[in-house]
């Protein structure tokens, strides 16, 4: 019996220290960010090409696997999560900005982009109207702004109408910019029946 116990013992130790061993990057991060000092950036290391403020990109030239012009550059983008706070653009719409940032940068045209973005789930209330986020939050959409970039670029940016009714949000409660979709599962796969690449943002 009690080499079952020793053998029991072993293996407990064995998983909390390969827990602990795992972990370890992301503690030397944190250590890293609380206590080093960050080297700086020569001006112009980050740039935002097409979506101004949104997205910055470090671009270099001689490197693999660029976007280029005349091809079908057709991405569908999906957005389920808010992983920052309400006083923030939504992080899933910052890098679809840096996608943006990244295919002008390799002298794709914008007009040549075809990306639609379908927001759904904890992402929804990014889509919100001012006045309504202003209501949910207690402060302006901070999202508008770059929607309003990316538009001009001509990425439709749309909200899964589930998930809006999920949240019991009204239909006119989704800003005027935010094209209405059926749900998200639908464009995804409709898009991709399309030859849209898809990309989890």
């Amino acid at each position: 019996m009690r080499p079952v116990v020793s053998y029991l013992l072993i293996a407990v130790v064995a998983g909390f220290v390969g827990a602990s061993f795992s972990k370890a990057p992301d503690i030397v991060d944190k250590l890293s960010e609380r206590f080093g000092n960050k080297a700086s950036d020569p001006e112009g290391f980050w740039t935002t090409p097409a979506i101004d403020g949104y997205g910055k990109i470090h671009y270099e030239s001689d490197v693999a696997y660029k976007p280029a012009a005349g091809a079908s550059n057709k991405i569908v983008f999906q957005i389920t999560k808010a992983e920052n706070g309400p006083n923030d653009p939504n992080l899933g719409l910052e890098r679809v900005a840096r996608v943006v940032n990244l295919y002008v940068a390799s002298g794709v045209p914008a007009d040549q982009l075809k990306f639609v973005v379908s927001v759904t789930g904890d992402g929804t209330p990014a889509m919100l109207n001012n006045e309504q986020y202003k209501k949910l939050f207690g402060m302006d959409n901070p999202n508008l702004k770059l929607i309003s970039q990316l538009r001009a670029k001509g990425v439709d940016v749309s909200v899964c109408d589930q998930s809006v009714a999920f949240h019991h949000f009204q239909h006119d409660w989704i800003d005027k910019s935010v094209t209405h979709a059926l749900s998200s599962p639908t464009t995804v796969s409709t898009l991709e029946n399309q030859g849209y690449a898809f990309l989890a943002m």
